[in-house]
């Protein structure tokens, strides 16, 4: 019994810990534009995002721009973000789709730091 209790201490530490790791920008904005790089992409949506939302403290300035990467910052491709990229995609062109983010740390990208992207929700 008392190790069942301990697994299940130790299993709410570790989903506790790890669910202040991310954040989610509300599945409410609209794309207004897209700026892709050679390893990364930078998506632009209105309305801005509120602080709690972004909760990455990057240094940006900028509550209305996140990040996504196509590689792993070593140059290998990062193959999950394709079908993310794929519907941030069909969003921007539907321009009637919502959409929202999972975010988890941050990119550096022409002199700014924003949110990276770990999920697409639509």
């Amino acid at each position: 019994m008392k190790m069942k209790n301990l697994f299940s201490g130790l299993l709410l530490a570790l989903l506790s810990s790890t669910s202040f790791a991310s954040s989610t920008i509300e599945p409410n904005k609209t794309i207004e534009g897209i700026t892709t790089y050679k390893y990364y992409a930078v998506i632009k949506f209105s309305p801005d995002a509120s602080g709690d939302e972004l909760g990455e403290d990057c240094s940006s300035g900028s509550s209305n721009h996140v990040v996504i990467e196509f590689d792993h910052n070593d140059g290998t491709d990062n193959n999950d973000t394709k079908e993310q990229f794929s519907s941030l995609l069909a969003a921007y062109f539907a321009k009637s789709n919502t959409v929202g983010f999972g975010v988890e740390g941050c990119r550096e990208g022409n002199g700014n730091n924003h949110p990276l992207i770990y999920r697409v929700d639509i």
